[in-house]
């Protein structure tokens, strides 16, 4: 090979080299993507996304004693009647206790007089009206208080009967005998207590420290339900909850709940219309008929919510939404020009636009170029 040709060759692989370079280039660098602003805009008042389901009715019971659990009478499933035992604490350790006392108080009895004292009862009521109590209640489902904060209040406004005098004390030498009677009738009350009851009808929805098989005093034991009936929980943006308060969209609202191939109607009870302006979402509650046994408290199943109303939401472009297994995503473009993947919950898409319920705010900018791109990608726009 002559060195004209050697020439020759090495001017026509440096173009080629070059077209290399600059290619390998783009592809180590920023990948360019087409954004935009997420803003609001008015779109159609409805949701259908997944709300939690809960028993209206519901109470834990927590034991007055602590002790081994020797009886346990139903199991998670069963249902149970108010009143009924369903559960039994060991009472064998008392129950000697209570015999050795009552042994020794017949041994103290022979040896002085003893007076018969009558029994005296009064009934106490209430510290609490039943006025009070409805609004207790009322708090309780808006949440501004607990279901345990609410059995507090209707205990304390039950009537208390409040026995006393009745059997006999001692008339000579009687201090050790009273001490002992004393100590009999706590043991009673502890052998009382160790019977545990359903304070209400319905099904058994959990039993804590079952494998232990122990109750432990003031902490929660048992949880009653009933099947009907039942609340979804939902948090909605602002906008729509707003909307959906206003009498006068009573009328167009439309409540139903998605199980298996059924529509259960049900009725829109509590929306949260104290939230702070601006906050990103606030709770909604639907409540349903339950007769048929057909929706599981403690599952989660589609809340839809339809109105003939509009609000202003956010709402983007609808190819920036993405959907995998997963459920659905958007490309945000981070502030240092970083992808993040935002997972989002949508309603309508309206005039190629789709609202987003949860997941974004305003101002963020999101990808709207077609393609996948990986957590953390480098991009410009």
């Amino acid at each position: 090979m002559t060195k004209r040709q050697q020439r020759n060759i090495r001017w026509s692989v440096i173009p080629i080299i070059m077209v290399m370079m600059l290619a390998l280039s783009g592809c180590f660098g920023p990948t360019k993507v087409t954004t935009v602003e997420v803003d609001t805009k008015e779109m159609p008042v409805k949701i259908s996304n997944d709300a939690n389901i809960t028993a209206l009715n519901k109470v834990t019971i927590e034991p007055t004693v602590s002790g081994q659990v020797s009886t346990m009478a139903v199991k998670v499933g069963d249902e149970v009647k108010q009143g009924q035992v369903v559960a039994m604490l060991d009472t064998s350790t008392l129950q000697t206790q209570l015999n050795q006392l009552i042994q020794e108080l017949g041994e103290q009895q022979s040896h002085a007089g003893v007076q018969a004292v009558p029994q005296e009862t009064t009934v106490v009521p209430g510290a609490v009206s039943s006025a009070d109590v409805n609004r207790a209640h009322e708090m309780m489902m808006n949440g501004i208080i607990t279901e345990k904060e609410y059995q507090t209040i209707v205990q304390r406004s039950q009537a208390t009967v409040v026995t006393s005098g009745g059997g006999y004390v001692a008339t000579g030498g009687g201090m050790e005998v009273a001490g002992i009677q004393a100590a009999i009738a706590q043991l009673q009350t502890q052998i009382a207590q160790s019977q545990i009851v359903a304070p209400m009808t319905g099904r058994v929805a959990a039993i804590y420290n079952e494998d232990r098989k122990v109750a432990i005093e003031g902490r929660p034991f048992m949880l009653i339900q009933q099947n009907t009936p039942v609340v979804a929980s939902l948090s909605i943006p602002q906008s729509f909850a707003l909307k959906l308060a206003e009498p006068a969209n009573k009328s167009t609202l439309k409540v139903y709940l998605k199980v298996d191939d059924k529509e259960i109607p049900g009725e829109l009870t509590y929306v949260d219309t104290n939230a702070p302006a601006g906050t990103p979402s606030v709770l909604v509650k639907a409540t349903f008929n339950n007769t048929d046994d057909v929706i599981k408290p403690g599952e989660f199943y589609t809340l839809v919510i339809e109105s003939s109303a509009t609000a202003p939401v956010i709402a983007v472009p609808k190819e920036a939404v993405h959907e995998n297994k997963d459920g659905k995503f958007v490309y945000v473009v981070t502030a240092d020009n970083t992808v993040d993947v935002r997972v989002v919950e949508t309603s309508e898409t309206v005039d190629g636009y789709t609202a987003i319920v949860m997941g974004l705010s305003k101002g963020e900018r999101i990808i709207t170029s077609k393609g996948n791109f990986e957590l953390g990608e480098q991009v410009t726009y």
